[in-house]
């Protein structure tokens, strides 16, 4: 099964928000002077491999569409 645009639309707001907030997130932490237990860089490293699971199963039309308008 490949995402479709529809599908990519909807993939590419979920993982846009789940960095927001993690951004959001560690941000907060640094302001109270508390140490996250997962750093920022390895959360990172966490969504661009899911990105990349993402890109692996969206058909190359909905892929464009999304490099397109992302």
């Amino acid at each position: 099964m490949k995402f479709n645009i529809q599908d990519r639309i909807v993939l590419d707001e979920m993982v846009d928000t789940f960095t927001a907030e993690m951004h959001k997130n560690q941000d907060d932490a640094e302001l109270m002077d508390k140490r996250p237990i997962i750093t920022r860089e390895y959360w990172l490293a966490m969504i661009q491999e899911v990105q990349n699971k993402i890109d692996d199963f969206t058909t190359v039309k909905a892929l464009n569409q999304s490099k397109k308008y992302r």
